[in-house]
């Protein structure tokens, strides 16, 4: 009980703080930020607090392996932003799941290799974020102070969507468990919220930048991977992080020095 306590503070910190700052800072900004391994970072450590090392080291290489599911789910948001109308949220919720479960359930015929699929996620989610980066950015319309009733409601849809992961590996394999824990539970939630108080304009500018920010996740699994097992989970969760984030600035470093990006 006192695990799923953690869990749900933390998530729920972590999804109001993206929230606050799509809504003042700008929704590019918290796009990236959502893909950085905010949701692996804590389904995994969970992992391997809740059933040991080994699991988690292995769910990490599924974890990357999953984002090729991750990757469907955010095509599959942006393209349905460009419908508008009365169930626009269903019709994105719809079309999204729908092309994360079918990836997923190829993903689930298919065991990971250790270096070739890290290396084919990366670049995939590098070409996406640079096909995305020319698309164009909506900012967030200034809204009232958020209410009560308004942080309530974030707050519920965010456990509820992540116990909903975290508690796969007591019903499925640990490859479905591995492909789950890298289910956007954190940027499910953000979006919605963007989506729900603002429009599908500004959901489709978190969506658009997320990819550039999975390309560290897929550095900070791959560095668990390794660390969990031999420098244990603490150490293993710390450098994984710097890992992370040095990806993001390298990257960003680089696409920017040849013009790739502005």
């Amino acid at each position: 009980m006192d695990l799923l306590i953690i869990k749900a503070i933390v998530v729920v910190v972590l999804v109001l703080s993206l929230t606050t700052i799509a809504e003042k800072l700008g929704t590019k900004i918290s796009g990236i930020l959502s893909g950085l391994p905010l949701g692996t970072f804590i389904v995994l450590l969970f992992y391997a607090i809740e059933h040991g090392v080994d699991y988690a080291q292995t769910a990490s290489l599924y974890n990357i392996h999953g984002l090729f599911a991750a990757l469907a789910f955010s095509i599959g948001y942006y393209i349905s932003t460009f419908y508008s109308g009365k169930f626009e949220i269903i019709v994105s919720l719809l079309i999204s799941f729908v092309f994360y479960i079918c990836i997923a359930y190829i993903l689930s015929f298919i065991t990971p290799h250790i270096i070739l699929t890290p290396l084919i996620i990366f670049i995939l989610l590098l070409l996406s974020a640079i096909y995305f980066s020319k698309k164009e950015d909506f900012a967030v319309v200034k809204t009232d102070k958020v209410s009560l009733y308004d942080l309530l409601l974030r707050s519920v849809l965010t456990v509820v969507i992540f116990l909903i992961i975290s508690t796969t590996p007591k019903y499925l394999p640990i490859n479905l468990a591995g492909i789950f824990s890298s289910f956007p539970t954190i940027l499910l939630p953000l979006m919605l919220i963007i989506h729900f108080n603002h429009s599908n304009l500004q959901a489709r500018t978190i969506i658009k930048n997320t990819p550039f920010g999975l390309t560290s996740v897929v550095i900070y699994s791959y560095i668990v991977h390794f660390t969990y097992p031999t420098i244990g989970i603490a150490y293993g969760t710390v450098i994984g992080m710097i890992g992370a984030v040095l990806t993001i600035i390298i990257q960003t470093k680089t696409l920017k020095y040849f013009k790739i990006i502005d």
